[in-house]
């Protein structure tokens, strides 16, 4: 993940935080899901605020999270980091990840 440049993107946002939807196959969901439990504390110093998990309705093995960052200059630090790349690959992610940038219009 870490040659794609997201800033250009992300400084079109600019507000104080910006979510994120990432997907991918894995080898097992319960495996990568154990291992995203496991970095919880690293995702957290890296700036995230909230995140949703699950997995995409018939496809048990393509995992989602949905993430609230503090900033699109914290999330393109997380997203480019060598830990990240390593700790996926430990957690069976078998395929390059898919990647939205969400903006909010408005939530009830």
């Amino acid at each position: 993940m870490g040659v794609i440049k997201l800033i250009d993107l992300l400084n079109k946002y600019h507000h104080a935080n910006i979510k994120t939807l990432m997907y991918h196959k894995v080898e097992d969901f319960e495996k990568w899901k154990k291992a995203f439990e496991q970095f919880f504390h690293f995702r957290k110093s890296s700036g995230e605020r909230s995140f949703s998990l699950g997995t995409l309705h018939n496809q048990p093995n393509t995992a989602y999270v949905i993430n609230e960052w503090e900033s699109p200059e914290v999330f393109q630090k997380f997203v480019n980091s060598p830990d990240l790349a390593n700790a996926m690959k430990s957690a069976g992610v078998v395929e390059k990840p898919h990647l939205l940038i969400l903006q909010e219009v408005e939530n009830g």
